[in-house]
């Protein structure tokens, strides 16, 4: 099981916000990630999966908007 930063985690499960800025969220989620593996926080693959997921969670975000609209 991946073992991710619990506060990137919080914010990538901030439905809310992703809803009504996707783009504006997946870029702090990718910056975070980024951070986070600076830090050494999280190795090179951890931060693949982690800005996989920002992306994934953008997709997310754009369809679900469009389906509420």
């Amino acid at each position: 099981m991946l073992s991710l930063p619990p506060a990137w985690l919080a914010e990538l499960n901030d439905q809310p916000a992703l809803v009504a800025d996707p783009d504006g969220r997946a870029a702090v989620l990718a910056e975070l990630a980024i951070s986070a593996h600076r830090r050494s926080d999280v190795d090179t693959d951890q931060l693949a999966d982690m800005l996989e997921f920002a992306e994934a969670a953008r997709l997310w975000a754009l369809i679900e908007d469009e389906e509420t609209a």
